[in-house]
């Protein structure tokens, strides 16, 4: 008797220790938020609801809400559905480029302190957070919400973006000599939208952007993994038929090549307080020639590799200069600096102030490992 009575105790203490019962039609499921700056104090939230009631008509629904903070933002949203609005599918927050220009650290801090919303959520930029969330031209699926998380998840599983969600931006943000990036979303009329290129932060505000391609500069030096996609360069025929490399073509004429990374790997060199190298080895298979042009011949293909290497460190010495520019460093020079033992003393200030002054050097080698269709 007395055994019967403990179970029965036991039993109805676990039944008051279990979570409130949450009906699925009764749920909001959000599973994208976008932001947008009105003005210096205000703010306007847009979510997309996937709603499962079976009176509703749509399987789901936009809101909008203005506020000073995310989580008044938040309560107001609230009034607007019958729904209780769930995060645990929440996958994607965008913020518009004009708010990210003053700081999204503080919301990214209320995202963080939230324990429902995962560290690793995409983050991404758009130049109107509700246009975008609001956009119908998406694919098979059945919200905004659902297409963004599926077109940043795929670039990121072919480590095609720099830094994408919550955990990689906050940790790049705290790190000192290093500024985070994110992938920048563009909304267009009558098509889906898409991945424009990457925004360039200094701290947590945009100072500026590169197009996804040219990452690869920066991956080149961050990531030993990451895709860093198919390279086309457009070189001077002439600069061929100088070297020997093609037969002589109207001096219009643009050689088209393309290039596959097979393998690659980085390195920052400090030489001393004022000269950088940045040196890299990029082992490729050649895709294509427009014209052809053959490079069985070993001569031909060593001069190719030289003429290659230098339209790539021509274009990486343009970039390294818009960067020192824009006093920004995705590729975290200045935290190699201060991983030497007589720079460890420097601080996020001491490096601001010397980076747009380093001479830095690209130094790229090319290895044409495969000839590709060439053959």
């Amino acid at each position: 008797m007395k055994k019967k009575i403990v179970i029965l105790v036991c039993s109805l203490l676990c039944t008051a220790c279990m979570a409130p019962e949450k009906i699925i039609e009764m749920q909001g499921i959000s599973t994208i938020i976008g932001f947008d700056l009105l003005d210096d104090n205000t703010y306007k939230g847009t979510i997309s609801l996937l709603q499962f009631d079976r009176k509703e008509e749509k399987t789901s629904v936009t809101l909008s809400a203005e506020g000073t903070t995310s989580k008044q933002i938040r309560q107001k949203l609230e009034e607007q559905t019958s729904h209780d609005i769930t995060s645990g599918q929440l996958r994607t927050i965008l913020f518009n480029k004009n708010m990210a220009e003053t700081g999204i650290s503080s919301f990214l801090d209320t995202m963080q302190r939230d324990s429902i919303i995962s560290s690793l959520i995409f983050l991404a930029i758009t130049d109107n957070a509700e246009e975008t969330i609001n956009n119908t031209n998406y694919e098979e699926y059945p919200e905004m919400g659902s297409y963004i998380y599926q077109l940043l998840d795929k670039h990121e599983k072919k480590e095609m973006l720099v830094n994408s969600n919550l955990h990689d931006f906050i940790t790049t943000l705290n790190e000192i000599g290093i500024d985070p990036t994110l992938p920048m979303i563009k909304n267009s009329n009558g098509v889906a939208p898409f991945i424009d290129g990457v925004a360039l932060f200094k701290e947590d505000k945009i100072v500026g952007s590169i197009s996804l391609i040219n990452t690869l500069y920066i991956k080149l030096f961050t990531n030993n993994k990451a895709f860093l996609g198919d390279i086309t360069l457009e070189i001077a025929a002439e600069e061929l038929e100088k070297r020997g490399i093609a037969q002589p073509l109207p001096k219009s004429d643009i050689y088209k090549i393309t290039l596959h990374p097979i393998k690659y790997k980085g390195n920052i060199e400090i030489k001393n307080e004022e000269l950088v190298h940045l040196n890299a080895t990029i082992s490729v298979s050649t895709l294509e020639f427009q014209p052809y042009t053959s490079l069985k011949n070993k001569d031909s293909l060593n001069k190719m590799e030289l003429l290659i290497g230098e339209a790539l460190n021509n274009k990486f010495g343009h970039i390294l200069e818009e960067l020192k520019n824009l006093n920004t460093d995705p590729i975290g020079i200045g935290r190699k600096i201060r991983s030497i033992r007589k720079y460890s003393h420097l601080t996020d200030g001491d490096l601001r102030q010397i980076y747009p002054a380093l001479k830095i050097k690209p130094n790229i080698k090319v290895e044409i490992k495969r000839t590709g269709s060439v053959d």
